[in-house]
């Protein structure tokens, strides 16, 4: 959720971000999300909720439950479409 979806104002964003010019806000933060965009990151969100279990990773190998570090978002969204949980 942002400032955008709960449909305030680019100039009140503006200056609750301190910009001295309502364009340095639209230029660098208000961006348009496409749904399918906005979906694909709710997936991705409640995939990286779930406990750890094994992940398949480069080389054909696995990681498992106890040796596996939490991987950054990246590397699980990457690791989702590999294996084809989308």
């Amino acid at each position: 959720m942002n400032l955008r979806a709960l449909h305030v104002d680019d100039l009140t964003i503006s200056e609750i971000l301190r910009h001295s010019d309502v364009k340095v806000t639209r230029a660098s933060y208000i961006k348009r999300v496409d749904e399918k965009s906005v979906e694909a990151m709710n997936r991705l969100e409640v995939e990286l909720g779930k406990p750890a279990r094994s992940v398949p990773v480069m080389g054909g190998s696995k990681v498992t439950k106890t040796d596996a570090v939490v991987p950054d978002y990246k590397t699980a969204a990457h690791s989702l479409l590999r294996t084809g949980q989308h």
